[in-house]
């Protein structure tokens, strides 16, 4: 038979087990036992009742285990005629065992019938005298539980009379009448109870009594009692996760679909197999009836052959010829009617292979429809990974390539770095998760345990996007922060580090240590950091000198203003440029470094300041000329000599 394509939707057979079932009735399996019992003794025509009885058992084992298996749900994702396709097998495997249970009835009565299978058929299973002794036993329950319930009735008979007595009775009569009439109801719930124990016992004792093959294909037949019920038992209809929801989730729910497709796919042809070798089965079973049906067929072509002459033959001839015609015809009759289950039985395995064919097929064209789903969301995946690792090194070979500045490339770099990882992880979770929900949830767990854990540094990878900023660090800066100071040698996602310089003033040098700190310094309270601002590689010196205060210092602060401004000349230029990079640089306006004099009055008297910018390059051989230039115009000029009170001072405004 070939298989059905897998959109079609297979025929509805309910029909089959609630016609199956009707065949189980106690009428017609009576009524069949009884013709079969009428037979008369037949030649076993080959035949092996004790290997046919274990072949029969073996077969119902099967039946049994076919029938549990076709009742599990297979599949777990489908579409909506893989519940018909699980459904129609569920209701062809109950048919299958109810036709399997009663052929094996006609063919263990059948055996029984043969000339040499009766003590085959029962050895083994009694000890001699024991189906006696239990035939004994039910007659005399029998016949106690008739006698009990013709008891009853007589005693319900006289309670019903009393009851009319009562009724016309006179006053006086009464008393009397009722008492009779509570004796007799007091003995007629005794005789209930009576019968309802020997009903009890009576049917347990038929449940034994049954021995050799009939027994043990009734013990078999309760541990499905289902199978016994008169009308079919609906099957409860699988539940299955729609196939359209798994095509549109992500790679690991589609990957979790496949293998459940594969899974189903193999226990189908497990089904498929299992439901062949029944079938072979159910035909070594039926082979007992072909046997004897050709046996008996046999023998009526051998009394047409050996007929007697109706006109040469005498009355008791004939009368015996008709009578064994009668009787073979008879046993043809019930022969035909006790193999109609098994051939039943094998139609069904058919329709259920076919059936199991079809949903083979359709199980087929899903698995194949979610592989290609797969392959093509795979497929998604690399060609996004792929263009962004193809733009990510565009972005770094063009950073690379037209930006001079180091620090910019740096912080690029950095951004590429970080929007390629956030896309990645963007691509493989929209490609392999669907859940977004419990994603979040667990997400949100995760980000929670992260940021506790990881506080300072979460802290350090948030400070170092202010340190890159337009004010920020850069590696050759000179910085001081904690009371260190040093310049910038590396800026990395977490800290940075930078070389160690002592000194008084603007005269540092290194010590030879590298300080490495957090970038979450720069959130810490009390901890500030300074950094030259870019481009001003200048500092502020003041020249303090002290006058006496009753002489005229007129001569003395001239010649110190002139000394400081003779030899920032020098050097004007440069400390100009540097302020014009700085107002470019943060576009806006600012004054320009001078020389600021100032006569201040001091706790030690009167003194004269001078403050002045220098290059930090430069700082102590711009003080050292100033100084020189000073003592040469207190050397040469008397007045100025006379106003000052002691040696002038230079030293550094701010550090660093």
């Amino acid at each position: 038979m070939p298989p059905a394509s897998p959109a079609s939707k297979p025929a509805s057979t309910s029909a089959e087990p609630q016609a199956a079932t009707a065949r189980l009735t106690a009428t017609g399996n009576t009524l069949l036992m009884q013709q079969i019992a009428a037979l008369p003794k037949m030649d076993n025509a080959g035949v092996d009742v004790a290997a046919r009885g274990k072949d029969i058992l073996q077969h119902l084992n099967a039946v049994l285990r076919y029938y549990r298996g076709e009742l599990t749900s297979v599949q777990k994702v489908g579409e909506p005629s893989d519940v018909l396709y699980s459904q129609q097998a569920a209701q062809q495997a109950t048919a299958v065992a109810q036709y399997a249970f009663q052929a094996s009835k006609n063919l263990a009565a059948l055996l029984a019938r043969l000339t040499t299978g009766a003590p085959a058929a029962n050895a083994g299973m009694q000890q001699p005298g024991q189906a006696d002794a239990s035939q004994t036993e039910a007659q005399q329950m029998a016949a106690t539980r008739a006698t009990v319930q013709a008891r009853l009735t007589d005693l319900q008979a006289q309670d019903a009379a009393l009851d009319k007595q009562i009724s016309t009775a006179r006053p006086k009569e009464l008393s009397v009448l009722r008492q009779q009439d509570e004796q007799v109801e007091g003995q007629v719930e005794l005789q209930k109870a009576m019968v309802d124990a020997l009903g009890r016992i009576t049917s347990l004792a038929d449940a034994q009594k049954e021995t050799g093959l009939p027994g043990e294909i009734d013990r078999l037949l309760r541990t499905a009692p289902e199978l016994q019920a008169t009308t079919a038992k609906p099957v409860a209809t699988p539940v299955l996760e729609s196939l359209s929801a798994a095509l549109d989730s992500g790679v690991s729910t589609q990957a979790v679909v496949l293998f459940q497709l594969l899974s189903t796919r193999h226990d189908i042809d497990a089904r498929i197999t299992e439901t062949d070798t029944l079938r072979q089965d159910a035909v070594d079973t039926r082979t007992p009836m072909l046997k004897l049906l050709r046996a008996t067929v046999q023998q009526g072509n051998a009394a047409l052959q050996g007929a007697p002459d109706p006109k040469a033959s005498t009355a008791d001839i004939l009368a015996d010829t008709r009578k064994h015609y009668d009787t073979l015809a008879a046993t043809f009759r019930v022969l035909s009617t006790a193999m109609l289950p098994i051939s039943q039985e094998l139609v069904t395995l058919d329709d259920s292979r076919a059936n199991l064919v079809s949903w083979r097929t359709a199980v087929d064209a899903e698995y194949n429809t979610v592989l290609r789903h797969l392959l093509l969301r795979v497929l998604f995946i690399a060609l996004a990974l792929g263009a962004l690792l193809a733009i990510s090194q565009v972005w770094q070979r063009l950073t690379v390539k037209y930006v001079h500045d180091v620090r910019r490339r740096r912080q690029l770099l950095v951004v590429r770095r970080l929007v390629t990882g956030f896309l990645t992880g963007i691509v493989l979770i929209f490609g392999f998760v669907t859940q977004f929900n419990s994603l979040a949830t667990f997400a949100g767990f995760i980000t929670a345990g992260i940021a506790v854990g990881l506080q300072t540094i979460l802290l350090s990878v948030a400070a170092y996007f202010f340190i890159v900023g337009r004010y920020g660090v850069r590696v050759g800066d000179r910085i001081t922060v904690a009371g260190v100071t040093g310049d910038v040698v590396d800026v990395g996602l977490v800290r940075f580090y930078m070389l160690e310089l002592t000194g008084t003033g603007t005269e540092l040098h290194p010590t030879g240590r590298v300080a490495v700190f957090a970038n979450s310094v720069l959130f810490q309270a009390g901890t500030p950091l300074y950094k030259q601002m870019p481009g001003t590689e200048y500092a502020w010196h003041e020249l303090t000198v002290k006058l006496k205060p009753d002489i005229d210092y007129q001569p003395a602060t001239d010649a110190i203003l002139k000394a400081v401004t003779t030899v920032y000349d020098s050097y004007r230029a440069q400390i100009e440029q540097q302020h014009q990079q700085v107002e470019d640089w943060i576009e806006t306006a600012l004054d320009k470094p001078q020389i600021e004099p100032r006569l201040q009055l001091a706790e030690t008297g009167l003194q004269y300041a001078v403050l002045f910018p220098v290059q930090i390059k430069d700082a102590a051989t711009t003080a050292e000329a100033i100084v020189h230039q000073l003592l040469d115009d207190i050397g040469s000029s008397g007045p100025v000599k006379d106003a000052i009170a002691a040696p002038p001072t230079v030293k550094a405004v701010i550090k660093g």
